[in-house]
């Protein structure tokens, strides 16, 4: 890293915004393109190289098989409106809305060797870098984590111990908005001498 690749980092940084289902295009995300998304998530910190995560992507008409299972998800959890088909045909439809999905799948090794916080912390920070990476590469994107995108039906059926929800991707339909931060003062505590 350089002085002059620091702004473009910053700057992407800056750029990230969680954009909403409803305000993405259909148009499919080149191969390519995730891969390197993916790419970015695995060089995230992970304590002793564990690198807990593990991903499955849904993408084209992969997402029905995902769309059916969030469905079913849905019904089999404790939401008030569970047994309703109107809202498990909700779950299929907001799968369709965006060309990408990823799940974030946390896979502690056995035994484990660091506690659970840390290996979830590194997800998380893989996921971060999923988010910055498509950013840089002009998608929107938004981690998700409702009742069916981490219910234990879903992770059974993906093969994976637990979830931490989903990252949809897709490309924005409008510019996202400008966002705020809480000014630097109000969250920093600076210890010097």
């Amino acid at each position: 890293m350089t002085a002059q690749t620091a702004p473009i980092v910053l700057d992407t940084i800056r750029q990230r915004r969680t954009i909403d289902l409803l305000k993405l295009k259909p148009d499919p995300v080149p191969q390519d393109v995730l891969e390197a998304i993916l790419t970015a998530a695995t060089w995230a910190p992970t304590h002793g190289k564990h690198q807990p995560w593990r991903f499955t992507v849904f993408t084209g008409e992969g997402r029905r098989q995902l769309a059916d299972l969030f469905a079913r998800a849905y019904a089999a959890s404790s939401a008030k409106d569970a047994g309703s088909p109107d809202a498990q045909e909700n779950q299929r439809m907001r799968v369709m809305r965006a060309p990408v999905w990823i799940s974030l799948e946390l896979h502690v090794p056995q035994p484990p060797r660091f506690p659970q916080w840390e290996e979830e912390h590194a997800l998380a920070a893989a996921a971060q870098n999923m988010l910055l990476a498509a950013t840089a590469f002009g998608l929107a994107s938004k981690w998700v984590s409702g009742v069916a995108m981490i219910s234990p039906l879903t992770a059974h059926e993906l093969g994976a111990p637990e979830l931490r929800g989903f990252i949809f991707l897709g490309y924005a339909a409008e510019q996202p908005k400008d966002s705020t931060r809480t000014p630097l003062e109000e969250k920093v505590v600076w210890v010097r001498d």
